[in-house]
């Protein structure tokens, strides 16, 4: 038979199963404005921060989004798309008059995202897409307390995470690349499993300084037994001098308890390590901090007969030491070489022109990045949960840079299924820009989901 046709009949063939296989279909909609849920915002913040003359800024943001995603599943494929849309203005006060601002983020933005997993067999896949969110996270990789999975405890991602706009005014479409990567899935004896994940992202604009298309080249691996144990290991941008790895290990033995603990390389989470102020030629700014290694554990548990539920996250930096850039520049100014390098923090950057060096003294001396949370829920009613988050970010032997969140918040199941409410306030203290409460915002939101078989 022509080759042609043999093609031909296993495309027919995998169509024809694809479509008489049982499909799960959900679709889910958010509106309103939650940064944790919908766009960066919540519905209205108003942020405080010092400069080092010490006089206020005061920024007034009020925001509004809708998050349509559709997810679709079965036997050999699984997939989601997903639209954000959100619009936010904001009013800036410095020293008490208006001044005129102008946000990075276009006033009204357009995140589109999404991914395909094809299946043709358990054991291989193929994925494509420009998100692939949590879908192939490690189980040990959870952080409870935030109830999350950090960048590290994905197999595969957009892992250099760098944001592009294509914008025309006020509007704006949201770009983080195009990725694609191969997976595994096995069955190990009858409790064991095996899963493996490769892929790359390409981003659509070029880098500056290389005149290249940014890459990044992640893999992962997931193995463990039902009812014991999980274990991970994750690779982010392996071809570069700026890798990253995470090794993670959890014990699944009881659903109500959460014990997972984690080593990372090379982590940059903004999510949770603070920033610091950086003071150089009577001007600052915001630096995020970085460290080179750091160590993660988590915990929890869950009653559901009492109806509450406690849960603890820390990573910590083990050393005063991250990965940061050296440039060197010839007689004439021109860039000719930049080297990633192991830095002290307190050490200065050197840059070299002309033979001479220029130093940027950009860390506290000896101080090492933390981050931790705590979260409390409790069932309420049967429709009403209530939350407590407590977060920490700060610079062990640093007492001048310390952010703390607190975020009482509730979650309403209205009757007959017609969606969730979530509402709360965030309240955030932070030494490292205001000293005393810096920011207030009220985050509120509307979910309804609707789901189907066929």
């Amino acid at each position: 038979m022509n080759r042609k046709y043999l093609a031909f009949t296993a495309l027919a063939l995998l169509a024809a199963g694809t479509i008489s296989a049982k499909t799960k279909l959900t679709i889910k909609n958010t509106v309103g404005a939650d940064s944790d849920q919908v766009g960066d915002y919540d519905l209205y913040t108003n942020q405080k921060e010092k400069d080092i003359s010490d006089k206020t800024s005061e920024a007034k943001t009020l925001a509004f989004g809708d998050r349509f995603q559709i997810d679709l599943s079965n036997n050999y494929l699984e997939g989601r798309f997903r639209l954000e849309t959100l619009y936010h203005d904001t009013d800036l006060f410095y020293d008490g008059e208006k001044v005129d601002y102008e946000d990075e983020i276009p006033k009204i933005l357009f995140v589109p995202s999404g991914f395909l997993h094809i299946k043709p067999v358990k054991q291989f896949g193929v994925v494509g897409g420009n998100n692939f969110y949590k879908h192939f996270a490690i189980p040990s990789g959870y952080l409870a307390a935030a109830d999350d999975t950090t960048k590290y405890g994905r197999m595969l991602t957009d892992s250099l995470g760098e944001d592009r706009y294509l914008t025309s005014g006020d509007v704006g479409i949201y770009s983080n690349g195009m990725a694609g990567g191969i997976t595994s899935d096995w069955d190990i004896g009858d409790s064991g499993y095996l899963k493996l994940a490769g892929g790359a992202t390409i981003y659509p604009e070029k880098d500056s300084e290389t005149d290249e298309l940014p890459k990044a080249i992640d893999f992962g691996v997931n193995a463990g037994l039902l009812n014991l144990f999980d274990f991970g290991f994750t690779a982010h941008d392996i071809s570069e001098d700026t890798r990253k790895f995470g090794a993670f290990l959890g014990y699944t033995g009881n659903s109500n308890i959460v014990l997972n603990t984690g080593f990372y390389y090379n982590f940059t989470d903004s999510d949770y390590l603070p920033e610091m102020k950086v003071e150089r030629n009577g001007d600052y700014e915001f630096k995020k901090q970085t460290t080179k290694y750091a160590l993660g554990l988590t915990g929890g548990y869950k009653s559901a007969e009492k109806g509450f539920g406690i849960y603890g996250d820390m990573i910590t930096g083990l050393t005063n030491e991250y990965i940061g850039k050296v440039k060197y520049y010839d007689s004439e100014g021109n860039l000719i070489d930049t080297k990633i390098t192991t830095i002290i923090r307190g050490n200065s950057i050197v840059k070299y022109k002309d033979g001479s060096a220029k130093r940027t003294d950009e860390f506290t001396h000896n101080a090492i990045p933390f981050y931790g949370q705590i979260r409390l829920t409790y069932q309420l009613t049967d429709a009403v949960e209530a939350a407590f988050n407590f977060k920490l970010r700060t610079m062990i032997n640093d007492s001048d840079c310390q952010w703390i969140t607190l975020y009482p918040r509730l979650k309403i199941d209205l009757p007959q299924n017609y969606g969730t409410i979530g509402a709360g306030i965030r309240l955030d203290m932070n030494k490292t820009c205001y000293n005393g409460v810096s920011c207030i915002s009220v985050p509120l939101t509307y979910t309804y989901k609707f789901k189907k078989k066929f």
